[in-house]
């Protein structure tokens, strides 16, 4: 089977990512499906966006002044969803010395037309209607953003949005539908009981950071938090481990080969996820940031799955991916 093109927050090397734009764009250039992110709002809605912070791809900072808590940040869950509707998005970007620079200076222009955030709900209701109007399906894989973090803050990630995917019909696993998370907790606890209650059945992918990464935090026994430590996840023989509560593993594309004397050979992850049973999905591929080894988005395409095997792609650029995979039959 060939492996699946899924767009990473849309088709966001294209338009401002996370925003309903990029995911019709990306059903346009034949993705199999669209991934993104969810966090909460202040009353309780499940918003599309890649971090707990508004600012770095909106207009927070000028609409609200103020609201920023003690690290500078503006956080979605102190904003209701109407108060983030208004927002401007745009662009990644960062702040140097007072000016914003954007992340990718070749991407769509900072500040240029109009996007909006919006909630999972209104992206399911996209997906859906595009899927009836065109006769072709798309899925969606949803990242729960650190659900740690929101346990930590008193409120609840993971109910909601398994409740937003069952409302709009995603409940079972032939439903094209895949819940992610870096935090193997969460992905516990809908294993053994909270997907149940929400009567959804969907694979679950473990997201694998790098070792020493604050991606992820547990609580301990004295109740306070402590980063959680992913380097047993990297290691082959731990891939049964996973596979006990997850379908697949989701690792930075970088992390499934190795390079010697400039050249590149898959480094044994993969197959060892295989042999547990697990899927291989990596991210995220980006035409305009290649590693050393590559002078173009299709050498890399060629190594995860003409040398890897991995199970699908997560790209920024999904009509590369899409046109890569065609070719092969």
């Amino acid at each position: 089977m060939s492996p699946l093109v899924v767009a990473h927050r849309g088709a966001s090397g294209y338009l401002p990512e996370s925003t309903l734009e990029a995911m019709a764009l990306a059903h346009g250039q034949g993705a199999d499906a669209v991934e993104c992110d969810v966090v909460l709002t202040k009353d309780g809605h499940v918003l599309v966006n890649h971090g707990l912070w508004l600012d770095g791809v909106s207009d927070v900072a000028r609409k609200f002044p103020g609201r920023a808590r003690a690290d500078g940040h503006f956080y979605a869950l102190d904003f209701a969803l109407d108060e983030i509707l208004t927002l401007e998005v745009t662009d990644r970007y960062r702040v140097e010395d007072g000016r914003e620079v954007p992340v990718f200076p070749d991407r769509f222009p900072l500040w240029q037309s109009d996007f909006r955030f919006h909630t999972l709900q209104s992206q399911l209701e996209l997906i859906r209607g595009l899927e009836r109007s065109t006769g072709r399906s798309m899925g969606v894989f949803v990242e729960l953003k650190t659900p740690w973090w929101h346990e930590r803050e008193g409120v609840d990630l993971v109910r909601p949005t398994l409740d937003a995917l069952a409302s709009a019909g995603y409940r079972t696993r032939d439903d094209q539908c895949w819940v992610l998370s870096f935090d193997p907790r969460a992905l516990e606890r809908i294993r053994c009981g909270t997907g149940l209650a929400a009567g959804v059945d969907l694979p679950l992918t473990q997201l694998i950071a790098e070792v020493g990464s604050d991606e992820t935090y547990e609580q301990g026994p004295d109740g306070s938090w402590r980063r959680y430590d992913h380097a047993w996840m990297h290691e082959l023989g731990e891939m049964p481990r996973i596979r006990a509560y997850a379908d697949a593993i989701g690792p930075d594309y970088h992390d499934l080969v190795r390079v010697e004397s400039h050249v590149v050979a898959s480094n044994g992850m993969a197959a060892a996820a295989h042999d547990a049973g697990l899927l291989v999905a990596p991210w995220a591929l980006r035409a305009d940031q290649l590693p050393p080894w590559a002078l173009s988005m299709n050498d890399v395409l060629e190594v995860l799955i003409g040398q890897v095997g991995v199970d699908s792609v997560t790209t920024d650029f999904p009509d590369i991916a899409r046109a890569f995979v065609d070719r092969l039959g």
